[in-house]
């Protein structure tokens, strides 16, 4: 199990140096940067590349972000680990002294955490000469763009799944509904697709006392949020064998329309979210937002013009890569320890390197055992307990050793 001396500058008992990673977090806090903007991020990373002597990846057209392999003694498979590097457009509030120098932006969502703990599994992998033993080859992707939900795209694009192509591939998130030393994995999916729309209602105005004279905007918008609702509950099967499949949520988020009390507005704007998980449920949702957007000019004799943008696909969790990591956390955290973790609607651009390669997602407890947690990710006082840490190099490191590791 999971031992950790009270002094920061102390060994794990697996020898993974404590000081040294709890210095690159905060320093990584202070200065935390968005998204295609990790300038000082990826030199920091850059520099410990270097210093460890491991071989750099090129990612062409890319200013930010870095990546690295260390090549096993025999031919082999390819595991991958990613972290995430970008901050968010928020003050921080959190009471720490290594708050961030940044006015208006902070690691608010802890990819901070997640290029520490992959720091900690790479330098774990070379001082333990992790290279003799394995068979095959194991990638470092520090990627930016994370909350911008483009970076792992970009990365994609300049190669880094290639030359050689990455069998799996394996990401952390701190979460602060864990504790330290708790752990989850996911079934099926991670996340979900993340989707916006934007609906201009367009029609003839006139005065309140005269509806009879225009189209009513308000009435047709009211119209459309309604028939929204039932598409979930009356065009998707709940009979499906894999119901996971068919969760959705469909919000209308605003809508905004008219100028006074007395008058009916000729334009209108409706707009909000989808989220789903499969993409046959995706585009059936689509579909129906299309056909009930058309049938606005014979219904209310209007126009209603859908913008329906696609955003980050859903994150598909490989089976294998579950039960990788699960097995992975076994052997250093009790059982009990190891949760499953529910299918998040939000959106995870990692999802693009799961729609190429077999991925996995371990959710990290950052919460102090015992505590209430300090904040949610994305809020101003969100922060995390470096006991963390150490649990995620340890768990990523044996899941990198059990996947590459020849057993005789």
């Amino acid at each position: 199990m999971i031992e950790a001396s009270k002094n920061s500058e102390d060994r794990l008992s697996d020898g993974t140096k404590i000081g040294w990673l709890t210095d690159i977090y905060k320093d990584i806090h202070r200065h935390p940067e968005l998204g295609m903007k990790e300038y000082r991020t990826t030199a920091l990373v850059k520099s410990i590349l270097s210093e460890l002597g491991v071989e750099q990846i090129g990612l062409p057209g890319m200013d930010v972000g870095a990546a690295c392999i260390l090549r096993g003694a025999r031919p082999g498979p390819t595991l991958a680990i990613r972290a995430d590097m970008d901050a968010l457009p928020i003050q921080e509030k959190a009471p720490v002294e290594y708050a961030s120098e940044v006015p208006g932006v902070m690691h608010a969502c802890g990819h901070d955490l997640n290029t520490t703990v992959l720091l900690g599994v790479l330098r774990k992998a070379v001082e333990g000469r992790l290279t003799d033993r394995i068979s095959g080859n194991l990638k470092f992707i520090f990627q930016p763009a994370e909350e911008t939900l483009g970076g792992a795209k970009r990365m994609i694009e300049a190669g880094v799944l290639k030359n050689p192509d990455v069998d799996m591939i394996l990401m952390s998130h701190g979460d602060p509904d864990l504790h330290v030393g708790e752990v989850a994995v996911f079934k099926g999916y991670s996340h979900a697709n993340s989707d916006n729309f934007f609906i201009d209602l367009i029609g003839t105005g006139g005065h309140g006392s005269r509806p009879f004279q225009t189209q009513d905007l308000i009435l047709a918008g009211s119209y459309l949020v309604n028939i929204f609702q039932s598409i979930v509950s009356r065009d998707l099967d709940a009979r499906d064998a894999q119901a996971l499949h068919v969760r959705v949520g469909l919000e209308v988020c605003s809508f905004n329309a008219g100028t006074a009390s007395n008058i009916l507005p000729s334009s209108g704007r409706l707009t909000g979210t989808v989220r789903t998980l499969s993409d046959e449920v995706r585009a059936t949702v689509r579909r129906r937002m299309e056909e009930t957007c058309a049938s606005m000019a014979s219904l209310f004799h209007m126009d209603a013009a859908l913008d329906y943008q696609v955003g980050v696909p859903s994150c598909v969790v490989d089976e294998k890569a579950e039960f990788l990591l699960s097995e992975a956390a076994a052997k250093h955290l009790p059982r009990e320890s190891i949760l499953s973790s529910k299918t998040r609607m939000g959106g995870e651009d990692f999802a693009y390197f799961s729609r190429l390669v077999p991925a996995g997602v371990l959710r990290l407890g950052i919460t102090p055992p015992g505590k209430a947690k300090y904040g949610s990710t994305h809020s101003p006082t969100f922060q995390i307990d470096f006991g963390a840490v150490p649990v995620g190099v340890a768990i990523l490191s044996q899941a990198a050793e059990d996947f590459l590791v020849e057993r005789k």
